[in-house]
């Protein structure tokens, strides 16, 4: 076989075999091939059974429906690369399966590449546009050398993917093992210093020390748990959202956050009834640091937060934005900087999270001043929005 023959013609002929036949455990790249066609899975076998990178050979998994390949991405989730066909069981089969792997597996890591061998049911652009799939190629087109290009590019992209990941998993540990051992620390020196305050017999200059030494140790401990909450942020979990229902529960604690800083909250909202692909904790922390950084630099003790949701193509948006001191032309490039802040009391961690948050769900966050005074933050959620299903409507009436 030439390594420009098209792989996928009339002229190919079938082999029959149903089952993968993986090689040693942990010593090869796991590769799924799904399509309907059973020559379409002899033919790939035949052409990558020599394959190695980085010598490491490959393990073949075959999937001959979407149902197959969603039962197959659970029970393998270390799957390197996923050779896709569309039209299978329907039209949209694979589209199907992408999804499902991205946001119902919530797999980020293994590499999809879309096979079609009819191009018309999956344009090109609108499904690179909109899927998070990594290539797309016409079976008519496909030849040896470019799927072994393919492939290689695609185990090479998801190697460095698990370099990434297992330095954060690597950072994500460092981190809660230092908040861990400084809580520790915070915990006996405030002991220590509460009972110093209580055996003082000079009420003056030393009670002013410990006290001083209470209040620093408080302040460590509020900083070594925005740590904590910042490490926990991990990849989403992402589940049908209603939009106005959490704006709604992010009212209420900004209600009773305002009381306990004794200032008067005025929440104007412009909502829609929109549904998005979210994880509901991660998207609840990234909503109450907003609010929040709205309320703390409120002036005058009136706290002004405007809601505005929007829709915009297939994806959606929100903005909050408030009325407060605004933030320096000198501090913009430094606001999602961990421990930066201008409370006196603060942390610095609610940007940074908010973030990270906005990061793992491949969303986009901006923050600016407003031009009629205060701060502007604008989250666009580029897909996975749209109008809640009726059985939604029907359970929250």
């Amino acid at each position: 076989m030439t390594d420009d023959r098209p792989l996928f013609s009339d002229a190919d002929a079938s082999s029959g075999f149903r089952k993968s036949e993986p090689l040693a455990a942990g010593s090869t790249w796991k590769l799924m091939i799904v399509d309907d066609q059973e020559d379409v899975h002899s033919m790939t076998r035949l052409v990558l059974d020599d394959f190695t990178f980085e010598g490491r050979g490959l393990t073949f998994l075959s999937a001959f429906s979407g149902a197959e390949a969603r039962q197959q991405i659970m029970e393998h989730p270390d799957t390197a690369v996923v050779l896709l066909d569309v039209v299978m069981e329907s039209n949209q089969a694979g589209l199907d399966v992408a999804r499902f792997i991205r946001n119902e597996a919530c797999n980020q890591l293994t590499r999809i590449i879309l096979r079609t061998g009819q191009p018309g049911q999956a344009p090109e652009r609108t499904v690179v546009t909109e899927l998070d799939i990594n290539d797309y190629k016409q079976k008519t087109e496909l030849t040896v050398q470019k799927l072994f290009t393919t492939v290689t590019t695609a185990i090479r992209s998801y190697r460095d993917l698990l370099f990434i990941e297992e330095g954060r998993r690597s950072m994500h540990l460092l981190a809660l093992s230092v908040a861990h051992q400084v809580r520790n620390r915070t915990v006996a020196i405030a002991g220590f210093a509460n009972l110093l305050l209580r055996k003082a017999r000079d009420k003056g200059s030393v009670d002013t020390y410990i006290r001083t030494i209470l209040d620093e140790s408080v302040r460590l401990e509020e900083m070594v748990t925005a740590v904590n909450d910042y490490a926990r942020i991990e990849a989403p979990r992402p589940e049908p959202l209603r939009l106005d229902e959490l704006l709604e529960e992010a009212r209420q604690k900004a209600e009773q956050r305002a009381r306990h800083l004794e200032k008067e909250l005025e929440w104007q909202a412009d909502v829609l009834p929109l549904q998005v692909m979210a994880d509901p904790v991660q998207f609840t922390r990234l909503l109450d640091a907003l609010v929040d950084n709205a309320i703390d630099f409120c002036r005058d003790g009136r706290a002004v937060v405007r809601i505005h949701v929007f829709s915009h193509g297939e994806g959606c948006g929100f903005v909050v934005e408030d009325q407060g001191t605004g933030i320096p032309d000198d501090d913009l490039p430094h606001i999602f900087d961990p421990f930066f802040t201008r409370k006196s009391n603060g942390a610095g961690m609610g940007l940074s999270i908010a973030r990270k948050v906005a990061e793992e769900h491949q969303w986009d966050i901006r923050v600016d001043n407003a031009p009629e005074g205060g701060v502007r933050v604008e989250v666009l959620m580029p897909a996975h929005c749209g109008e809640p299903t009726p059985a939604a409507d029907v359970g929250n009436a």
